[in-house]
Formats: C-alpha cells, structure tokens, sequence
C-alpha cells in the first residue's frame, strides 16, 4: 500500500515538469517546487550528469522527497510545542498501559539526554531488575555522540547498553524478557529488518510476556508529509491494519490497542490540521485515526 502511495505522488509531482523542459530547467524547478529552494552549483552539476547518463526524472525526483533535507523541511513547520504534545501523549502511554516487568528489553531506547533511557525518564512506573537498552553504535547516528554508556545502577535497576541493529538480537537468552518494549523505533528499519525483530521478539519473550509497541500512523503522517516521512531517519511508516497483519502473520496474539491524538477532521477533510493535535491531547480507542497507535501483544499458544 505505502509503495502505491508513495507512485501515486511522484507521478503526480513529475506531471508538472513538461517533456520540453532541458535538464538544467528541470532541476531548478524541481528544486523549488520540492525543496523550496534555488538549486545549487554542485547540486545541479551532479543531478545533471546522472540524468545525461539516464537516470529517469521520476527517480531523481523520489530522490529529491526521500532527502534527509526535505524531511526536515517538514519537520521544521511546525513548533516545538507541537512535538513536545506528541511527548506528552506518549508519557502517559508509558506511565499508563505498559505492563509491570522484572526483565525488559528496550529496542531503539538510548536517550542522549539521559543514562536511563527512554522508558525510565518517560515515566515507567516500576522499577524492573534489569534493563537492556539496545540502540545504534553512537558514531552510526544521524547526530554522533563521542561517549556512550555501557553499565549502570539506577536505584536497584541494572541497566546495560548494547550498541548494535535492533534486527540482531542474538546476544539475548530466548525466554528471558517479562516485556519487550519498542518505543517509536520499529518505523527506524526496513521492513526486512522488521520482520527479523518480530521473529526474535517472539522467541526471547517469557511465557506470558508482552511485546509492545508504538509507532506513526500512516494514514495521518501521509497527510502530514506526503512527499515522504516526518522524520529523516524513518524508514518505513505503517498503516495500523498493516502492522496488526503482519504481527499476527508472526503467532503475536494482540491483547490491547489503543490510539494517541485522534484526528477524526484531519481524516476526513484528507489534510491535516496542526490545531487539531493540541485539542486531542489523549489515548484513545481509535487507532485507525489517530497520529500514533500503541500496540499490545503476547506469543500465541498456537
């Protein structure tokens, strides 16, 4: 569905630059229209030399909208106010439906602003035993950090970093984890990859553990940024159908869903409406039309 989508709009956006156009013209305005910019020297010499050698323009163009540049573009629209209510709606998922857990695995949890990781500084409200934060090596980040965190105690919580994909998960004893957590990161990797971490989710939960997880809504980040994704680093954004199929397809029996930031207008007039967020500011029980949705599941006895 997301490929169709994604067709849909560069054909759409490669319908405005006539056959007549040369390729200098072409670029300037593909510059302007999408990047809302004037192309620059080496940007144009570069474009144009791969369309001498037959790059097609509606890939130069997928090119131009997948661009960290464009997605920041989108991003910077909107103020921090904006962002900091998307933080509080998930502060009180966490604090809210995340299950008690002695052992947890948070995948994507490194908090550069804190050593305790995401889950503990947004309000998780036990204490777990042990904690396993797995996160990029800091120098593969899209903003490099020169130290990292290996080891340490936060009250009687043991909290280890291990630095690697969230797609290898080897390292970890199978039937050792009460929750594994994925707080906004399994849209950081490919579907590829996305298909390993639910295949090893499900073999390092305990019996009765609980895999959860909460991500962007596709059909609301669409409206938000149809030229791409609301974040440079995202790679793949999911429908919430979508997600719900393809964790059932890997034996995950779903026990709670629930929306964050219903959007109902922005649905239904298909454009989104920023004032919206800031008067929906709950969880609520309507995934499909919600900014963000937060998944529950358990491995199935079947």
């Amino acid at each position: 569905m997301k490929a169709k989508i994604q067709g849909k709009i560069v054909s759409k956006i490669s319908q405005i630059f006539t056959k007549e156009d040369s390729n200098e013209d072409f670029l300037k305005r593909a510059y302007t229209i999408i990047l809302n910019r004037e192309v620059d020297s080496e940007g144009l010499s570069n474009w144009s030399k791969m369309l001498d050698k037959g790059l097609a323009r509606h890939d130069l163009v997928r090119e131009l909208i997948a661009s960290t540049e464009f997605s920041q573009k989108v991003m910077s629209r909107y103020s921090p106010e904006f962002w900091n209510s998307i933080h509080k709606v998930r502060s009180e998922m966490v604090q809210t439906l995340l299950p008690q857990a002695k052992t947890i695995l948070d995948l994507g949890g490194a908090n550069p602003g804190d050593p305790i990781g995401a889950l503990l500084s947004f309000g998780y409200p036990y204490l777990p035993e042990k904690l396993f934060i797995v996160d990029l090596p800091p120098n593969e980040r899209i903003i490099p950090i020169s130290e990292s965190t290996t080891k340490l105690m936060h009250k009687s919580c043991e909290i280890e970093y291990v630095y690697t994909n969230m797609a290898d998960l080897s390292q970890f004893k199978e039937g050792y984890f009460d929750l594994i957590w994925s707080g906004e990161s399994i849209e950081h990797v490919s579907r590829e990859d996305a298909e390993q971490v639910f295949l090893q989710v499900y073999k390092l939960l305990k019996p009765n553990g609980v895999f959860a997880l909460d991500t962007p809504n596709r059909r609301v980040t669409q409206l938000q940024c149809p030229y791409g994704y609301i974040h440079p680093e995202h790679k793949l954004e999911y429908y919430y159908d979508e997600l719900i199929e393809i964790l059932n397809d890997y034996n995950f029996e779903i026990i709670q869903t629930k929306g964050l930031i219903e959007l109902p207008q922005s649905i239904k007039k298909s454009t989104f409406i920023v004032d919206e967020v800031s008067q929906n500011l709950s969880l609520n029980n309507n995934p499909k039309n919600s900014y963000m949705f937060y998944i529950a599941c358990m491995r199935s006895n079947i």
